[in-house]
């Protein structure tokens, strides 16, 4: 998975406590927003395939990974098949990242508001008010085709300063039947895009909390980039 997802989770941790105001949001969008809101609360777990392509300057063609998110209630679970296995578990306090042919595995702490933003298939619209403007966008320019079903598209700018050193702004397309995101786009500062798509995506299949747990395997270098929740970096520890 691209280590982008990190520097915005990151960013997101040095927003947090003092997010701005909520920017208002135009009634009509604040509507259907309310109304995706209702029907998410519904979702009970996500299954999906996913394909991640980072679009960068430096290079001719795009990096693509790919592989399976399952998501419930507050846990995310993304398991990247290729071209490299990892996989990356994100609750509501923190960020792991295990790269299984290394055999080492990333600890970073998250706020438990920061965990309601990145873990959910859809974040609801109080948490996104904290840290976006949020404005439709043209779904023309996320469509792969013409004729893929109801869709709404999302611009979300993002409010903080500190967001906006990483972070230029967020587009997401929205199965608005289904009431999940179906691609999302982030710009970063520089103008690299890492764009997520997903598919055969799957609704209250009935996941349990045992398919989400991450277990690593003896002898796996364990370290905690950030701190263990704000002490600052820690040296390697076995497991």
């Amino acid at each position: 998975m691209s280590r982008m997802r990190f520097g915005i989770i990151a960013a997101l941790v040095c927003a947090a406590w003092r997010a701005p105001a909520a920017a208002p949001i135009d009634p009509v969008l604040a509507k259907q927003l309310q109304e995706l809101d209702a029907r998410v609360a519904k979702i009970q777990d996500m299954t999906a395939n996913f394909e991640q392509r980072k679009f960068t300057a430096m290079l001719r063609k795009p990096l693509v990974s790919s592989g399976r998110i399952r998501i419930k209630g507050s846990v995310m679970r993304w398991d990247t098949e290729k071209p490299e296995p990892t996989v990356m578990v994100i609750d509501e306090r923190q960020v792991k990242m295990f790269y299984v042919k290394g055999k080492a595995l990333e600890v970073y702490p998250i706020g438990q508001r920061l965990g309601q933003l990145a873990a959910s298939p859809l974040p609801k619209l109080s948490v996104l008010e904290k840290y976006f403007s949020i404005a439709p966008a043209d779904a023309k320019d996320l469509l792969d085709k013409p004729d893929e079903g109801p869709r709404l598209a999302l611009k979300l700018t993002p409010t903080d300063s500190s967001l906006r050193e990483h972070l230029d702004h967020v587009r997401a397309l929205i199965d608005t039947a289904a009431a999940v995101i179906v691609k999302i786009e982030m710009t970063d500062a520089d103008g690299d895009r890492t764009v997520i798509s997903f598919r055969d995506i799957k609704l209250n299949t009935g996941i349990q909390d045992r398919d989400l747990e991450l277990s690593v395997p003896e002898g796996t270098t364990v370290t905690y980039p950030l701190g263990r929740g704000g002490e600052g970096p820690s040296g390697n520890t076995s497991k």
